[in-house]
């Protein structure tokens, strides 16, 4: 199957100078090629509740405050499907590292995600979902299992 993850707002979030995110998808045979996202704000912006911080598959560098240039809405680009191999019984994980959310509270709280798969609409989903489980490894390091939502 082909799968992508977005991370985005829920409410307007303001960004720093050197905010950066990085995104894959893994499984127990390790992460899925061509599935790792970085994204980095190279200037202070703010953006808006729904739009898209990061992303899993693609590089997105943003260096223009799109908003105050009467360009269009802040965010990074859509997520790139990646083909995943999930094994039956193996977990899916989609894996986050920033500087950004230091502390799950403040992760949960700011931003939400979808998951987006070849032939369905994007599937909005809490990072506190019952289906799936968000795991803090490290300060800004976490592991979000979406097995589960998989299933659904």
């Amino acid at each position: 199957m082909k799968l992508g993850m977005d991370l985005v707002a829920r409410h307007p979030l303001p960004l720093s100078l050197g905010t950066f995110f990085e995104t894959w998808i893994a499984t127990a045979a390790g992460s899925a090629r061509r599935s790792l996202g970085r994204d980095e704000y190279h200037l202070r912006i703010q953006v808006d509740t729904g739009a898209r911080l990061a992303a899993t598959g693609r590089t997105h560098v943003c260096q223009v405050d799109l908003e105050a240039a009467s360009l269009g809405r802040n965010g990074a680009r859509p997520a790139l499907l990646t083909p995943v191999d999930v094994p039956d019984g193996s977990p899916v994980i989609w894996g986050i590292r920033t500087n950004r959310f230091l502390d799950v509270a403040d992760l949960i709280a700011s931003a939400g995600a979808r998951l987006l798969r070849e032939g369905s609409e994007p599937a909005p989903f809490a990072l506190d979902d019952p289906r799936v489980r968000l795991e803090c490894v490290a300060p800004g390091r976490y592991i979000v299992d979406i097995t589960r939502l998989l299933a659904d």
